[in-house]
């Protein structure tokens, strides 16, 4: 098995390859939040609002 050199470095078009594809990942986490985060707790507290109590 070859051993792996510490001092490597990977090639430039590589380099923003890969931060192209984080930053698509967390612009796309963000839309998820924006839809899912806030609006979803909102939904949550409406629908236990307007279950019926036990008494």
């Amino acid at each position: 098995m070859e051993d792996f050199d510490d001092n490597a470095t990977a090639p430039e078009h590589l380099k923003g390859m890969l931060t192209a594809e984080i930053d698509a990942i967390r612009d796309a986490m963000q839309i998820v939040q924006m839809f899912l985060g806030e609006p979803m707790v909102v939904a949550v507290k409406l629908l236990q609002e307007l279950e019926p109590k036990e008494e």
